[in-house]
């Protein structure tokens, strides 16, 4: 059932994804003052299970204990995306308090947070709307989180 909550939420955020407005990607710089970085470099993103990361948009980090379950890509004519699943024993809310940083560096501002029963959502976009991310964090009973990022991007 999770893993269709987790499919229903990417479906959902990527069918918001395509009234994305034209539009370049802003090559702006990070905040001196942005928090300690604590991702992985996309290129050799935790990929244990062989599933490749290195084609993920700069604004998409993923945290150095997170293991990728799923990488799916899509794209529609001008726009690019894709979700991701991970599986990580991190707290929901180190993972929120990652993407809070992770978005502050990459100009996405949160404009959706959403809490329920052993979930936690972020979507962020940037100004000119040609950017989001979603992250949805969910926790079992074990205590075990599994995060599910959807990821979107004008391309020219």
């Amino acid at each position: 059932m999770r893993k269709d909550l987790v499919i229903l939420i990417a479906a959902i955020a990527l069918a918001g994804c395509s009234e994305a407005q034209k539009g370049s990607e802003n090559g702006s710089a990070a905040p001196a003052d942005a928090a300690a970085d604590n991702s992985v470099p996309v290129a050799n993103g935790p990929g244990a299970l062989g599933i490749a990361t290195d084609d993920l948009p700069d604004f998409v980090e993923l945290p150095k204990s997170a293991r990728v379950t799923t990488n799916m890509r899509m794209n529609d004519g001008d726009k690019a995306g894709g979700t991701l699943t991970l599986e990580t024993a991190e707290t929901p809310a180190a993972l929120i308090a990652f993407y809070r940083a992770s978005m502050a560096r990459h100009g996405l501002k949160i404009g959706l947070e959403n809490t329920a029963d052993k979930m936690v959502q972020l979507m962020g976009e940037s100004e000119d709307k040609a950017r989001t991310l979603m992250v949805t964090v969910l926790t079992d009973d074990a205590g075990t989180a599994t995060l599910n990022l959807v990821h979107s991007r004008v391309i020219s």
